[in-house]
């Protein structure tokens, strides 16, 4: 089997060393043709990187690397290019000087590759210096491709010189306008897009590639992509679960898969894929490894749960042209890859994306953090909480559900919670989902759909949820009892023991009713 190429960034490591390669260059020549200034945003461990280390050794010409890939017989290997290649990872940019001096140890370093001199003293000079330099160098136009562009924003949302560090960026960037004569090609990467860096507000006529359906799966594996380079993988995992080939891609796909750009095809998650294969074991490391650090506790410390809890439907202004002051909580968690393209509708001319959570892995990881945050529970305790529960409902013992729900719900500030039942419904799930307890939200029906229900032994416990300030508790016992009654949501379950349940909230009480079948 060739070796899987686990955090490898560089092209030419990558095929020199034989390390499996999925080719992605059909959709690197379609971009190269598609406009001349180009960027693309995805989420951290995505493969922007290795694409940008593609798109370098393509423009100067190392034809052997590409021996046996889509892109050999196509490209014109008698042309070459010289490529300023700058990599903005790996800082966190905290301050202007430490931006400034970061950014001039890359200037001079690949100047230094050239064997040109840099003598301005001002950063856009320096930059400016160094295109000019390379191009009466070589007498070539000269490509440049930047990695994590927007790295010392995104670094800096929290940080009160925000507007400072973005200005010199901006300043930065805008070089490559006014040096537009001397540029080839141009292609910036990225998490996020913000309207008001200057590489968006004063380049001409950038191409945002970002959710150009022909693009989608530029990065990230698609499904035949996933069964065609890794089959002997598949096989291995296969064998170390003891489970069908079949059945080991459906637990891949459930983990990892579900990422898309265009709201039709989905890509496969590379890192999280790739350790999965690695390690032999279906984990959770995206969390960990794909958010970037100053986004790690945005939507733990104030999120208020409207993506988890109902759709999120977002135009296409508030989507492509956001800023760092007026960003919509939904937008940066759908740049930060905890959310994803569901659907696209079109009405009346204009765009509105369905935003989802992609698959397993962001959502178990999102939702034992939530709930390690928002109701102060440790995670190892999160299992015991959830058997209590459904325990509790097992017994009809409500006394100890109110006291249990009680509990798990009193740390989290009222504000977080939203006024409607869905919000509760949701915190609930979450806490039963973490605990892999055997668990359905919204689950449909012929006539309706039942908040949740739980499938365990020879139990189907159906529970209704609502909320009310207005409303007694009775009441709403009696109308969440009788909705799921008249919807016949446990109709499909006729050979199992049935338990209907209705759990309702008022201000800061609970109320609870339960009935076996």
């Amino acid at each position: 089997m060739q070796k899987l190429p686990t955090g490898t960034q560089s092209f030419s490591v990558l095929r020199e060393n034989n390390y499996l390669y999925v080719d992605k260059t059909k959709y690197i020549l379609e971009l190269t043709d598609y406009g001349r200034i180009n960027f693309l945003a995805r989420p951290r461990r995505f493969g922007k990187s290795l694409l940008v280390s593609t798109l370098k050794e393509l423009f100067e010409g190392n034809k052997k690397l590409f021996e046996g890939l889509y892109i050999y017989d196509k490209w014109n290997w008698e042309e070459n290019y010289p490529v300023i290649h700058i990599d903005l990872s790996g800082e966190d940019y905290a301050t202007v000087n430490e931006l400034e001096d970061t950014i001039d140890d890359r200037i001079q370093r690949i100047a230094r590759n050239f064997q040109i001199e840099i003598h301005s003293k001002r950063l856009s000079e320096k930059f400016t210096d160094l295109i000019t330099g390379v191009y009466s160098k070589t007498n070539k136009n000269v490509v440049v491709l930047v990695d994590e562009y927007d790295k010392p924003v995104i670094s800096n949302l929290k940080n009160k010189d925000l507007d400072k560090i973005q200005s010199k960026l901006g300043s930065f960037y805008e070089v490559l306008k006014t040096n537009d004569q001397y540029i080839k090609f141009i292609f910036l990467t990225g998490v996020s897009k913000f309207t008001k860096v200057s590489v968006f507000s004063k380049l001409n006529s950038v191409d945002d590639l970002t959710l150009i359906d022909k693009f989608n799966s530029i990065c990230g594996y698609t499904q035949e992509e996933l069964e065609d380079n890794f089959s002997d993988y598949i096989r291995k995992l296969s064998n170390i679960f003891n489970i069908s080939n079949c059945e080991t891609i459906a637990k891949i796909k459930t983990f990892y898969n579900g990422y898309s750009w265009n709201g039709r095809e989905r890509v496969y998650n590379p890192y999280s894929t790739l350790l999965c294969f690695k390690n032999g074991e279906f984990s959770k490391n995206w969390f960990s490894t794909g958010t970037p650090n100053v986004l790690v506790d945005y939507p733990l410390n104030r999120y208020d749960l409207k993506s988890i809890a109902e759709p999120n439907i977002i135009t296409d202004n508030e989507l492509k042209n956001p800023t760092t002051s007026n960003i919509k909580d939904e937008v940066l968690l759908f740049q930060t890859g905890y959310l994803t393209i569901n659907n696209i509708e079109t009405k009346e001319d204009e765009k509105f994306y369905d935003l989802r959570i992609p698959n397993y892995e962001v959502k178990s990881a999102l939702f034992e953090n939530l709930i390690s945050q928002y109701s102060k529970i440790p995670l190892y305790d999160v299992l015991d909480y959830a058997k209590k529960l459904l325990k509790y409902t097992i017994e009809a013992n409500c006394m100890k559900i109110k006291e249990t729900l009680g509990d798990y719900l009193s740390p989290i500030p009222s504000d977080l919670r939203g006024n409607d039942e869905r919000y509760y419904h949701v915190l609930v799930f979450m806490l039963l989902y973490t605990a892999k307890l055997h668990v359905h939200s919204e689950v449909h029906s012929y006539k309706g759909n039942a908040d949740l229900i739980i499938e365990e032994d020879d139990y189907v416990i159906i529970i209704e949820f609502k909320q009310s300030s207005k409303s007694s508790i009775n009441y709403m016992i009696n109308e969440a009892l009788n909705q799921i009654e008249t919807q016949e949501y446990g109709r499909q379950y006729k050979n199992k023991n049935i338990i209907k349940g209705a759990i309702v909230f008022k201000d800061s009480e609970i109320g609870c009713k339960l009935i076996k079948e």
